[in-house]
């Protein structure tokens, strides 16, 4: 009778509404009033059949409570313990932390007034050196080159006693560098190789040693580059002799003006070869000015600072680009005009004179400077290298280059 209680899915609104349903409900509630009875009688026969054992069970759980209580006084002690150690530990530490901020915070302002210091004196000293116009520029690059490692890695931005001195410092390097820019210009031009050593030392001192080497054979080289073009432009060649064709037309020489058109040609192609040499004896002067300076204080030969990645011979290089560029315009130019094919295979020898008349003023250039160099009084001592060292990095005196 008891089955449908001990069920799981057993519900006792669903089973009072089936009683109810039935209209048995005295005669469950008989039902459920003996089985109640029953039920208690069954657990007194047990409880006076295992008496014992139940006493022996609730004196078990007394003592364990007893236990229990112990363990619960031990943790409360611990843990007053732990709260009284993490009390003489955490203000100790809060306090270190503390401290080590604070030094550590002193460290940055200590080396930030230290700077400050620096570039207050250091500007002061830019002042007089720019004074001195171009005899203490290198001085200047110098002191310019030490206030931009001060800046390195610190904001200076907002500090009042230095804000005048940052841009009395930035418009000093901007004149310093065009300074530099026109004394290297003006060495280079009138090859003093004396203006360009202090040119090339000032940039030295910036930091931008390799970048302006790289800008200044560059701008030769695209000047060359130009100029190739320009001269074997076949619109150039023919203008003076048709200056009034039709829109439109393709401007090609007639066979009244072909004289003209070749003389024109060979004309331009002389001034080419002068450009092409007054380039190459620039950049020939640049490098060995380049070899034979020295930085003063580090030792360093400049023209190690500038091959120190593996980079090829400066010289070398322009060459071969110069060559290059000749080689490609010269196709492009033939290709697209039978004229000037014709007028270069009619007088190879002419162009190839050109050539040979090139190389030979190089040679001659490159031996003149060799001397020139080798017996200045006018360069500094740091200028000093041994000529086995100059010669082996001449291009031009190891013999003629294989032209055929």
């Amino acid at each position: 009778c008891y089955a449908d209680f001990l069920a799981e899915e057993f519900d006792v609104k669903t089973y009072t509404a089936q009683a109810i349903h039935h209209a048995a409900i005295a005669e469950q509630l008989a039902k459920l009033a003996q089985g109640i009875s029953q039920l208690d009688k069954e657990l007194h026969s047990q409880v006076v059949a295992r008496h014992e054992d139940l006493l022996s069970q609730a004196t078990g759980i007394e003592s364990l409570e007893g236990v229990l209580q112990m363990m619960q006084t031990r943790i409360s002690a611990l843990q007053a313990a732990v709260d009284r150690i993490r009390t003489k530990i955490v203000d100790p530490y809060n306090k270190i932390v503390a401290r080590i901020t604070q030094l550590a915070r002193l460290q940055v302002a200590c080396d930030l007034l230290r700077r400050i210091i620096r570039i207050l004196y250091l500007s002061k000293r830019l002042q007089g050196q720019l004074q001195g116009g171009s005899r203490e520029i290198t001085k200047a690059a110098q002191s310019l080159n030490e206030l931009d490692y001060l800046s390195q890695g610190v904001d200076l931005s907002g500090i009042e006693v230095i804000e005048n001195d940052l841009l009395l410092i930035s418009r000093a390097r901007l004149e310093v560098e065009n300074q530099a820019k026109r004394l290297l210009e003006q060495g280079m031009e009138i090859q003093n190789p004396t203006q360009v050593g202090t040119a090339l030392q000032v940039f030295y001192n910036l930091g931008s040693l390799r970048g302006t080497i790289s800008s200044v054979v560059g701008g030769y080289r695209t000047t060359i580059q130009d100029n190739i073009t320009s001269t074997l432009d076949i619109k150039g060649l023919t203008q003076p002799a048709n200056p009034r064709g039709a829109p439109g037309r393709a401007v090609l020489p007639t066979p009244g003006n072909t004289a003209a058109f070749r003389a024109a040609l060979w004309t331009n192609l002389e001034k080419l070869m002068d450009q092409i040499c007054a380039a190459c004896r620039q950049v020939q002067h640049l490098q060995k000015v380049l070899m034979k300076k020295r930085d003063p204080v580090t030792h360093v030969c400049f023209i190690d600072e500038i091959n120190k990645d593996g980079q090829p011979d400066i010289l070398y290089t322009f060459w071969n680009d110069v060559t290059n560029a000749l080689s490609e315009e010269f196709h492009r130019a033939t290709e697209a005009s039978s004229f000037l094919k014709q007028a270069f295979e009619g007088e190879y020898p002419k162009l190839l004179r050109l050539y040979n008349e090139l190389w030979r003023r190089l040679q001659q250039y490159s031996a003149s400077l060799q001397g020139a160099l080798t017996s200045s009084g006018g360069m500094d001592a740091s200028l000093d290298i041994t000529a086995t060292e100059t010669d082996s990095q001449d291009l031009f005196t190891h013999g003629k280059q294989d032209y055929e």
